[in-house]
């Protein structure tokens, strides 16, 4: 049988017998026979909230600040960003009054390039801002519960009428994506983005998790602290169409998307196979290790302790990031990685933290544009095709082997089954 494995802006094919393959999962999206058509209809029928026109009618802000996306997250900006702009000046605000805000957390910002491709046609159209989370004109906001100040960019500050956009999907530290991650970490400054990124160490957290969740929680304060005043959010497919859109209250609309994304997104665990091969889901998703790690140790969850991951990732842009890819260099075992952590959190280190506790369970080998060598420094085995990944395993496992294969890495909740 040959499987299709989402790498960068293609695909690799991978070929198995099919006496090996025990189970393919992918999520349950339905159809959606006009994806903006689905995004006009949530602007028009938001949720607890009330209609674009009729806020601005009430605030009639001077200043508009839509917070969206930064180029890591396959938002698809094409389909709600023209309907959403389309809204705001049919209501009186013209694009001169309204800035994209890139809510790039503590990530780099988008470069112009990244913008015109992530944004689409919105932005030729509005000023675009990135966001840097390290930057000294940021607004404190006041103290968050766990003692940390909560400070945000500017111009979301001191706008007049505040709007989320984003794309909801199964996220291992957040639960889901969008709603509050806009905030926090989305424009928020880097002490409120580490403290709550260091919140995993507590456990709880989990994809599709959102009870007793802290990082969530944390989020969601300061969101409330904020106080946005709308949001527009989509559910997208494997080919980042959007399958549901909602609109309204900050909150409210997004945990109603939630429940939407996990219906589509929730598998049974009921298979434990030797061997799972999967897809970051390409391109933007797999443009380096640092966002990968993720959706591996999502799947990891269907494979038996000791088994091995086989991970479909182009990762172009190497580790991501220096933090991971220094720490990784510095340590002789994945325990030191752990070890490491827990004497001093450090946002970058959270993740090789992440990476140690998978490697930990199972084994992983990286079908990727690394060099082999860098990828064993990552305590991986590297493969340059499907075939040498599959004379690996096979060499490992036996031809007998069974194998579960998941095409989508990131768009699947299944039950936890380790307590990590």
């Amino acid at each position: 049988m040959e499987y299709k494995m989402a790498y960068g802006q293609g695909y690799k094919s991978l070929g198995l017998p099919e006496q090996n393959v025990a189970a393919v999962i992918n999520p349950k999206f339905p159809r959606a026979a006009d994806p903006g058509a689905l995004v006009e209809a949530a602007l028009h029928n938001p949720i607890a909230s009330p209609a674009l026109d009729q806020l601005i009618k009430v605030k009639r802000p001077g200043r508009v600040a839509v917070i969206v996306n930064d180029h890591t997250r396959p938002t698809p900006h094409d389909y709600m960003l023209p309907i959403l702009l389309r809204e705001l000046n049919h209501a009186g605000i013209s694009n001169d009054a309204i800035t994209l805000v890139v809510a790039t957390g503590a990530h780099r910002g988008n470069t112009a390039a990244e913008s015109q491709i992530s944004l689409g046609t919105a932005a030729s159209r509005c000023a675009i801002v990135n966001h840097n989370c390290r930057s000294t004109d940021l607004i404190d906001m006041g103290v968050l519960s766990n003692g940390v100040h909560l400070h945000i960019n500017p111009l979301v500050a001191e706008a007049e009428l505040v709007i989320l956009t984003g794309m909801i999907a199964p996220h291992e530290l957040a639960g889901f994506s969008g709603g509050r991650k806009s905030i926090l970490p989305g424009i928020a400054g880097i002490e409120a983005i580490t403290a709550n990124h260091s919140l995993l160490t507590r456990g709880g957290i989990g994809t599709g998790k959102l009870d007793g969740n802290p990082v969530h929680r944390l989020m969601m304060e300061a969101m409330q602290v904020v106080k946005p005043d709308f949001i527009l959010n989509v559910v997208a497919d494997t080919q980042n169409l959007p399958v549901h859109a909602v609109a309204g209250d900050p909150e409210k609309a997004w945990l109603a998307g939630t429940k939407l994304c996990r219906d589509s997104t929730k598998v049974r665990n009921i298979i434990t196979a030797d061997i799972a091969f999967t897809s970051a889901g390409g391109y933007p998703r797999d443009i380096n290790l640092y966002q990968t790690i993720k959706p591996m140790r999502s799947v990891a969850k269907f494979i038996k302790e000791g088994g091995t991951l086989v991970m479909f990732a182009r990762c172009n842009e190497g580790a991501g990031n220096a933090v991971l890819e220094q720490w990784v260099h510095e340590a002789a075992s994945p325990f030191e990685l752990t070890s490491r952590l827990q004497k001093q959190f450090v946002l970058g280190g959270h993740k090789a933290h992440l990476l140690a506790e998978l490697v930990g369970k199972v084994n992983v080998v990286l079908v990727s544009d690394m060099l082999a060598q860098s990828v064993r420094q990552f305590f991986m085995e590297s493969a340059q095709s499907p075939e040498e990944a599959l004379q690996l395993v096979t060499k490992k496992h036996g031809s007998d082997f069974k194998a579960v294969v998941i095409p989508w890495a990131g768009l699947i909740i299944t039950e936890n089954k380790y307590a990590w």
